[in-house]
């Protein structure tokens, strides 16, 4: 972008004098014409820096046409030569100039418009040649850093090192931090909409600082790339390079989800024929063991989701690969996921896994398997982790989140059948309170939280929601129905294995 303020310094200016519109300095300068007509206007298209004589500028009429057609189209400023036909620009004119912040130029003695334009135009010309040669660097790193796969970072370090302003890649996705060049006091953003072409933003109320544009792929908005300009003017280098720079992260957005999809298809095939074949290959467990850097010192656990595919459990197997590494089964629905990488990064993977839960509460639940290190064990850990999400849905388990080896007597009830749990368990302890012909359902909770809360009746009352006598006069019915002992430690294990059996039979019909 060429300027007013650099036109004045060049040589053939230095005799030019700025009489109004001295605000207007920063107007950028597309082209030099020259005109003498009031009616110049309808034949410009705004960025011109008009020089003229004021030959035809004779009246108080025709000066006013002339200077508020040159405001009202936009034009960059007028050079006067003054003469014998306009000895000195009115006071009007000056006026109305620095009303519209537009610069007029004086020179006091005769100059050749021929020199200035071709000066000015030469300057022009000069300056796009050098903005393409620019661009042609700019896009040639970018083909050079999309070949190589360097990642957006690399992507926004070029546009950077050409502009040397500071530059902000900040994504749409929250868990994707944002990438920075340069100096920022603070991040613009984020934005909601989309800006198709760079836009100027205002910045903590000070006007136009920075200038944005989105990045889409395939009409989904990805992103936005922001220079800090310091100005609501849109130069043309700018303007370009967000354009050559935009187009390049879709471009590495497209061919990462590419990979990933494709990855994703290769993970889906290994893991289907290693959970449900009937005799696995003892190749793909090799391949297994190759593919996800199983290593002698790592473990993995399998996790089943409740739900298909969905943005929050997406945001969670983005976020676990940045310490392990994650192959999953896509179905409908339920999501299938295997977790490798070092055991302390694997044993607290149900902590980590239910403070995400807590944060998204669409996750839905979750069943994880205990800990493996054999590749051969994957149908045992897809048990594990079924047997888990069985749990997650009747249990009040950690956020949603169940894992096998923190189910305790859980895995006691599901290893035996549902018939044994009624005939060795359930029966023997809590028929005679469902066959005693009072509220059955009202007994068995006033139980389950009398047991819970053993130690103290007040805690009981106020769980059940009920005076402390009515939860007494309770307590003497179920000592009715149960026998004496009901209280007594062997007994109250007893009972207690045979309620969370039965509900959990109940739930699971």
């Amino acid at each position: 972008m060429v300027t007013v303020q650099e036109i004045l310094e060049r040589p053939l200016f230095r005799t030019a004098r700025i009489v109004a519109g001295q605000a207007g300095l920063t107007r950028s300068v597309e082209w030099v014409h020259i005109g003498e007509i009031p009616q110049l206007a309808d034949f410009l298209k705004g960025g011109e820096l008009v020089l003229t004589t004021g030959y035809g500028l004779t009246t108080d009429d025709r000066r006013h046409q002339f200077l508020k057609g040159l405001i009202t189209v936009g034009a960059s400023g007028l050079v006067l030569e003054l003469g014998s036909s306009l000895p000195d620009v009115p006071p009007d004119m000056m006026a109305l100039a620095d009303a519209h912040h537009f610069p007029v130029i004086v020179f006091h003695h005769p100059v050749r418009f021929l020199e200035l334009s071709q000066d000015v135009n030469g300057l022009l010309i000069s300056r796009h040649h050098r903005i393409l040669d620019d661009l042609e660097t700019l896009a040639l790193r970018l083909r050079q850093t999309l070949l190589n796969t360097e990642g957006p970072n690399a992507i926004v370090a070029c546009l950077y090192e050409m502009l040397e302003v500071p530059v902000l890649y900040r994504p749409r996705d929250d868990l994707d931090p944002p990438i920075t060049w340069g100096t920022w006091e603070t991040l613009p953003g984020p934005f909601k909409d989309i800006a198709l072409n760079p836009v100027p933003e205002e910045e903590g109320g000070q006007g136009p600082a920075v200038l944005r544009q989105t990045v889409l792929v395939f009409g989904q908005p990805r992103g936005d790339l922001v220079v800090k300009s310091g100005t609501a003017q849109i130069d043309e280098r700018l303007y370009l390079a967000l354009d050559h720079t935009t187009a390049a992260l879709a471009q590495d957005l497209i061919r990462v989800e590419t990979l990933e999809r494709t990855r994703r298809r290769e993970d889906a095939v290994l893991l289907e024929r290693l959970l449900f074949d009937e005799e696995p290959d003892p190749i793909l467990y090799k391949r297994f063991r190759a593919r996800y850097h199983l290593e002698p010192h790592h473990t993995y656990r399998l996790f089943v989701s409740s739900q298909g595919p969905n943005g929050a459990l997406e945001k969670v197997l983005l976020h676990l690969t940045d310490s392990a590494t994650v192959a999953r089964l896509e179905e409908s629905s339920r999501v299938v996921a295997v977790v490798i990488g070092r055991e302390t990064v694997i044993r607290n993977l149900p902590d980590q896994l239910a403070a995400w839960a807590r944060k998204l509460p669409q996750l839905g639940l979750l069943g994880l398997s205990a800990l493996h290190t054999d590749p051969a064990q994957l149908r045992d850990a897809f048990s594990e982790a079924h047997d888990a999400l069985l749990v997650s849905q009747c249990h009040a388990s950690d956020a949603g989140v169940a894992s096998y080896d923190r189910l305790g007597v859980y895995r006691w009830i599901l290893a035996v059948s549902r018939q044994d749990a009624e005939r060795l368990l359930i029966e023997p302890e809590l028929a005679p309170l469902f066959n005693s012909g009072h509220d059955a359902a009202l007994l068995l909770d006033t139980l389950d939280t009398l047991l819970t809360h053993i130690d103290s009746k007040l805690a009981a009352a106020a769980t059940l929601g009920i005076h402390r006598q009515t939860l007494y006069s309770r307590i003497q019915l179920l000592q009715e129905i149960l026998g004496p002992d009901f209280l007594s430690p062997e007994r109250r294990l007893a009972l207690q294995l045979a309620i969370t059996a039965y509900r959990f039979w109940q739930r699971h019909r």
